[in-house]
């Protein structure tokens, strides 16, 4: 949130959108200006394979799962119809196996 609002703040158009182009005039960011984004950030980072959006939005729909959200929360949040497309994400850690089991099997 504070890089977000940092962000925003320092953002000097009037353009509606929340991520737009460094140069003028300043538009929309396109699809293919995140994956260059998003690249660059990885680049960054050290990551030796590519890393796309649908890495980052799938990251984020196992990590919600995994760290206790519900199934139709996380649905609505992706932006899914059907519950069969959320499940996609539902693989669970092993460690997230062993608290489960703990949590709900062991008494």
């Amino acid at each position: 949130m504070y890089h977000l609002k940092k962000y925003l703040n320092s953002r000097t158009d009037n353009n509606d959108a929340l991520i737009v182009s460094v140069r003028k005039p300043h538009k929309r960011l396109s699809n293919r200006g995140i994956q260059r984004e998003i690249a660059v950030i990885a680049k960054n980072a050290g990551f030796e394979k590519s890393v796309s959006p649908h890495d980052l939005r799938r990251t984020f729909g196992m990590l919600t799962l995994n760290n206790g959200a519900e199934l139709v929360a996380v649905q609505e949040l992706l932006g899914h119809s059907s519950p069969d497309t959320t499940l996609r994400y539902a693989r669970i850690t092993e460690e997230r196996k062993r608290e489960q089991h703990k949590k709900y099997l062991v008494q």
